[in-house]
């Protein structure tokens, strides 16, 4: 029993100089692959409705990463910066990006414990290599675990519903602690937020890239997720419920990213008094 003792701070040294090591090696490769592919998805969703041309075209691939997926308001967001030039946009986006990944990795470190430490250093390592091509999850997992305990909580959900779907799936937390109107009206946004699809050409969207590619198969993916979003009703109140929530989230994108179990960090969020 005492030989296990003195063990376990030395595994705990070596598992965090794991997780630095991986944090040091994905900061190289963003330096040397910052290339911007996501955001340009963007960019060109945004060329064409100033153009007048279909916001979901007809595509040669649909699982390319420069394949525009999400509601209409987020590329218009993008025209009046169509005006300026593109590589300043995408430049400045791709900096944003790299800001939200560090609030994402300073809330996990600023626990000053050996797992906000890990925390920490997986979000550098999955979150940076994000920003470097522009995609949108750093800032997605970065307004989730700032606002979601905020009275504007389903603002920041019902917007990152609207670019990926399943974060509507945290609504749980806000059912199990019977906040019906935090719940009906993370709803309503959500529906007004995606419903102008319907006024685009959906013929050509990109829904057969929705293959499994994650760890799971599909239905047993989407099974859990279900199971998980129950715990998170159970645990509504407690400070577990929010990482069930996020761990439905996780698993109930079947299309699987390299980032996607960063959605685990808003299960950092913290309850606030009086919100």
């Amino acid at each position: 029993m005492t030989v296990g003792k003195p063990l376990l701070p030395g595994l705990k040294g070596v598992s965090l100089g794991v997780l630095a090591a991986f944090a040091v090696l994905a900061l190289s490769q963003v330096h040397s692959t910052w290339w911007f592919q996501d955001s340009a998805a963007y960019w060109g969703a945004a060329l064409r409705l100033r153009e007048g041309e279909p916001l979901y075209p007809m595509l040669a691939s649909q699982d390319a990463s420069s394949v525009y997926r999400y509601a209409p308001w987020f590329a218009f967001a993008w025209v009046p910066l169509t005006l300026l030039p593109e590589s300043l946009v995408l430049g400045t986006w791709s900096l944003a990006m790299a800001a939200a990944a560090g609030y994402c990795a300073w809330v996990p470190l600023s626990y000053r414990s050996a797992a906000g430490i890990a925390l920490g250093l997986l979000a550098v390592a999955l979150l940076m290599p994000a920003a470097a091509s522009g995609n949108v999850q750093p800032l997605i997992v970065a307004i989730l675990l700032w606002g979601v305990e905020r009275r504007s909580g389903p603002l920041w959900i019902a917007a990152a519903a609207s670019l990926k779907a399943a974060p509507i799936l945290l609504v749980g937390v806000f059912l199990g602690r019977r906040q019906w109107w935090r719940a009906a009206i993370t709803l309503a946004i959500t529906a007004f937020l995606v419903m102008p699809m319907l006024l685009f050409d959906l013929a050509h969207y990109p829904t057969a890239a929705a293959a499994a590619t994650g760890p799971l198969p599909t239905m047993l993916s989407l099974a859990v997720a279900a199971v998980l979003v129950a715990l998170a009703v159970g645990l509504a109140r407690t400070r577990y419920g929010w990482l069930a929530a996020a761990a439905a989230v996780m698993l109930a994108i079947v299309r699987w990213s390299y980032y996607q179990p960063t959605f685990l960090l808003v299960g950092l969020a913290q309850r606030r008094s009086g919100e």
